[in-house]
């Protein structure tokens, strides 16, 4: 006999309506720039009344942070996933780093590296530093990798690579413009190519 399967709980139709939330605002944000976005258009789009979204949000500014938290989470998600794969870990890097800047220049995405800092509270510079600690965490290991494997120099300090390849790659979330004469995966081969000269063996 097949199984039925049982209704949603309340807190899956809650998690499941605050991700329709984020993910709407993500996409109004990213195409309409955040300081022209109100809430009042983000519950307009979604059919319900501002009272309603203040069910799940207590502002803009919270909407943003949670914005960039599933936002972060997606990043590292597919960062993890493009590192593995078969090859020498400069490889991995290198597919790693593509990644990084083709989700990080998507629409819904790339409006977190032109707003997210002058609108952090304290608490929210914590959530936004442990993101970027687990994003360092994964290019530097895959750098120790790279030097235990001889495909990157015997001489590197992961940790000052990890952060100087990182500075590198993060400008182009400011300056990337979709309507620019390159795409962003042309654009992710370039700056990944030229962030690694000097440190491939």
């Amino acid at each position: 006999m097949k199984s039925i399967s049982a209704f949603p709980t309340k807190q899956e139709m809650r998690d499941h309506k605050r991700r329709e939330i984020v993910r709407c605002a993500s996409e109004k944000f990213g195409a309409e720039g955040y300081e022209n976005v109100p809430l009042d258009a983000i519950a307009a789009e979604l059919g319900v009344t501002k009272a309603a979204l203040y069910n799940y949000v207590s502002s803009k500014n919270d909407l943003l942070m949670q914005c960039y938290e599933v936002g972060m989470d997606s990043l590292i998600a597919a960062v993890e996933k493009a590192m593995d794969i078969p090859g020498t870990a400069a490889e991995r890097l290198r597919n790693g780093l593509e990644t990084y800047v083709v989700t990080m220049t998507r629409k819904d995405m790339q409006y977190l590296w032109n707003y997210i800092r002058p609108l952090l509270s304290p608490g929210d510079k914590r959530s936004v530093q442990t993101s970027r600690d687990q994003i360092d965490s994964l290019f530097r290991a895959v750098l120790q990798n790279g030097i235990d494997d001889g495909s990157l120099r015997s001489d590197l300090d992961p940790k000052i690579a990890s952060l100087v390849i990182l500075g590198a790659i993060n400008w182009v979330g400011i300056w990337f413009r979709p309507s620019g004469a390159q795409k962003s995966q042309e654009i992710a081969r370039a700056v990944v190519r030229d962030a690694l000269l000097g440190y491939l063996a």
